[in-house]
């Protein structure tokens, strides 16, 4: 899944088949190699838009208001007269500092003689996954926290995905069934577009629960169609705090991820104990921009 945009790729590695050897001299291609297993479950990369953060934090501006139009005769102009004033921000702009994550692990001398890729391979793997973990985690903790703060923040309360699972196909109705998700998913949707903003919702993100409720009552040859007519793509996460909640908005629309390091690796040989350590890390921050790109699903789980 190599993408040159995916925003923590670090410098582009090309070569043919590598040796535990060569790993082990050249971090730069276990960096290159993490990379592509944070890219392939990293879900907060499709909410925000990726930009650098100079200085070890991020300055971004935050939607105060719901004001789409100019107040004034929006989009008409007569003759000689003033334009419109057209900005919707009056908040003072935030400050978010960079955070850094990320894990060692060890090869032993013994492992790279014998050209045993399994060890390193296999760490390389937790540590994806922490990072995943803890990326996602911060990301949507982040949009959590300032819809909390944020007067007019989007929300919508489900009855529920879970309790319907368990009822007999033959007895299920339009409120029950299938037709309480379908319900779900277009009166979030509305909330989003009444907004006036011009957000067009197209993500859903919502836990491993939510998901399996919505294959049982969907169908595994008919969810992805119900989703594909709603026009949503459907991510899974297990970074949300509460498995009864779903997040539906627009794809990058939330905010921005900055980026200070992408994913880096160094290392060091270690005599006394004959192994060679690995450090891999990335440091980059979260700053929500337009907190009504989004609405907050809850009580999927009853």
């Amino acid at each position: 899944m190599s993408n040159v945009t995916f925003p923590l790729d670090p410098t582009q590695v090309v070569d043919g088949k590598v040796s535990l050897d060569l790993l082990v001299k050249e971090p730069t291609h276990i960096s290159k190699y993490i990379s592509n297993l944070v890219q392939a479950n990293l879900v907060s990369q499709f909410l925000y838009t990726s930009t650098a953060a100079n200085g070890g934090a991020i300055l971004f501006d935050q939607l105060v208001e719901n004001k789409a139009t100019a107040d004034r005769n929006p989009g008409v102009i007569a003759p000689g007269a003033e334009f419109p004033m057209l900005g919707t921000s009056n908040g003072e702009p935030i400050v978010r500092g960079v955070v850094k994550t990320g894990g060692k692990y060890e090869v032993t001398r013994e492992a790279q003689l014998r050209n045993d890729p399994t060890v390193l391979q296999r760490n390389a793997q937790r540590i994806a996954n922490t990072m995943v973990k803890d990326i996602d985690r911060r990301a949507f903790a982040a949009i959590t926290n300032d819809l909390a703060k944020f007067d007019g923040a989007l929300g919508f309360a489900s009855s529920g995905w879970a309790a319907a699972t368990k009822v007999a196909k033959d007895t299920k109705t339009a409120v029950t069934g299938e037709g309480q998700i379908v319900s779900d998913l277009l009166d979030a949707k509305l909330l989003v577009e009444e907004t006036g903003m011009g957000y067009s919702p197209d993500t859903l993100v919502l836990s491993p629960q939510a998901r399996t409720a919505m294959q049982k009552l969907l169908g595994l040859d008919n969810w992805q169609g119900v989703l594909n007519s709603l026009g949503l793509t459907a991510y899974t996460t297990t970074a949300l705090a509460d498995p009864g909640e779903a997040l539906l908005l627009q794809r990058g629309a939330v905010g921005v991820m900055g980026v200070e390091d992408p994913i880096s690796t160094d290392n060091e040989y270690i005599k006394s104990r004959q192994v060679t350590e690995f450090y891999t890390w990335a440091t980059l921050a979260f700053g929500v921009t337009d907190p009504l790109a989004v609405v907050k699903i809850t009580g999927l789980n009853k």
